[in-house]
């Protein structure tokens, strides 16, 4: 039997779901939220992993924020209700293992930035004169690249010397990205470049999960939305949704709910299965139905190393490794996590091409931990463990889908259908912010908007 009508129902508890369930509460209403999984979180939270013999809640992937995320630090600062941060912020360093290093200094943009190249180490004056003539001809150009050109193209045109995009821009175009920089897009690493680098200097700091992502937002969200009168069905899934009389009827695993409007706050292929019968039967949105079916994903591995209690392990809070394919050390990033239980952690970052997917999770942990060993001269490592996502991001290229939160209210009101179930359903996720990659700031900022568009 289906219950009263709520108000609004959220789909999902990952972030973009958390952010349009609490923006909905602050808006006075009481969504009531649906997740497969046990808690909050979606793919940005902490799992149990048993390393060097102890078991360790870490998080499920090196999920990185930066000063520039205003969404996620605005959310976080919200549901922690004045709660010290549970988060460790840093002003950027850009360093290699083969000695680069870029420090902005704590000046007023763009002063920040000069002078962080005029001190830069291991770059040549050709490589310092070539990034900063790139800045500035971007922000002349109003941070637009041109239709169409992958992040290769624009260094190309933008006259970046192969060493500078081999040692600097690669690297971070696949951390931004999670593509490759011949099949990236450029403008959307433009908009990166705009919000970080081009932006006052705070905009750049490095923000990391201190100790786990769960605690920083997902574990107080939860407590935050039961108090705000949101209702949780953690370890419920929604099986098929359907278009009522006044809304939507969801079928899930305890029963039928109805609900006026639905934020679908899950990956495209997810949405896509929800949507399958009454999608297609709508001709009006058979294009956002193509669109969500058109997203192409990548995997994302972490590995993370632990040494024994006791050993002499001097770690820089972040890097950035050389890749040597041959020993399958394709680690691009590594960040220290810390002591844990008495053993120092660190975690290696595996991005774009599905580098690894070839490749079993025991051998490529055993090829990061010689790579860390070879490249940082640390002693040889207790235990190492592999979690991989097969489909953390979708492939961030000029071709791609771009959807926003409101893409089937947008064709029911060309159609002059304001009053249909359709106008009252919004899609939130990495995905729904077109001009960002597939990032938490972009999950937030979607949450946040699809609630305020099914308000309205």
């Amino acid at each position: 039997m289906t219950a009263s009508i709520a108000p609004v129902a959220v789909v999902g508890a990952g972030w973009a779901g958390i952010a349009a369930a609490v923006e909905l509460a602050r808006g006075g209403y009481a969504p009531i939220v649906f997740d497969s999984a046990p808690a909050p979180g979606g793919r940005a939270r902490a799992l149990p992993i048993t390393l060097a013999g102890a078991g360790l809640e870490l998080d499920n992937g090196q999920h990185l924020m930066l000063g520039a995320y205003s969404a996620c630090l605005d959310l976080i600062e919200t549901v922690r209700a004045g709660a010290p941060a549970a988060m460790r912020r840093v002003r950027l360093r850009l360093e290699s293992t083969d000695g680069l290093r870029l420090v902005p200094w704590n000046l007023p943009a763009p002063y920040h930035l000069a002078a962080g190249l005029l001190a830069a180490r291991a770059m040549t004056i050709r490589e310092r004169l070539a990034l900063a003539r790139m800045l500035l001809r971007l922000r002349r150009a109003g941070w637009q690249a041109r239709p169409g050109e992958t992040v290769t193209q624009m260094l190309e045109r933008l006259g970046q010397p192969a060493s500078l995009r081999r040692r600097l821009w690669d690297p971070l175009a696949i951390a931004a990205l999670n593509t490759d920089s011949n099949q990236a897009c450029a403008q959307t690493f433009a908009n990166v470049l705009r919000d970080s680098l081009g932006a006052p200097r705070a905009a750049s700091d490095f923000v990391l999960a201190e100790p786990d992502l769960t605690r920083l937002l997902p574990e107080p969200a939860g407590r935050w939305l039961v108090a705000h009168d949101a209702t949780l069905h953690m370890r419920t899934t929604v099986r098929a949704m359907e278009p009522g009389d006044d809304g939507w009827v969801l079928e899930t695993t305890r029963g039928a709910f109805a609900a006026r409007a639905v934020v679908l706050a899950l990956p495209p292929y997810a949405a896509t299965r929800l949507l399958d019968r009454s999608a297609r039967a709508a001709q009006s949105h058979l294009p956002t139905f193509d669109a969500l079916e058109r997203f192409r994903y990548d995997s994302i591995a972490t590995v993370y190393l632990a040494w024994k209690p006791g050993q002499p392990v001097s770690l820089p809070r972040w890097i950035m490794l050389e890749e040597r394919p041959e020993d399958r050390g394709w680690g691009q990033w590594l960040f220290d996590r810390g002591e844990r239980s008495g053993s120092r952690i660190a975690a290696v970052v595996v991005s774009a091409r599905g580098r690894h997917d070839a490749i079993s999770p025991l051998h490529l942990a055993q090829g990061i931990a010689r790579q860390v060993r070879a490249q940082l001269a640390t002693p040889e490592v207790a235990d190492a463990r592999t979690v991989v996502d097969k489909r953390a991001t979708f492939r961030c290229t000029p071709d791609r889908p771009r959807l926003r939160p409101d893409a089937f209210i947008a064709a029911e009101l060309l159609a002059g259908r304001p009053g249909t179930p359709y106008a009252r359903l919004a899609l939130a996720g990495d995905y729904a912010h077109p001009r960002y990659p597939a990032t938490l700031e972009s999950a937030v900022r979607s949450g946040i908007e699809a609630a305020r568009l099914v308000m309205r």
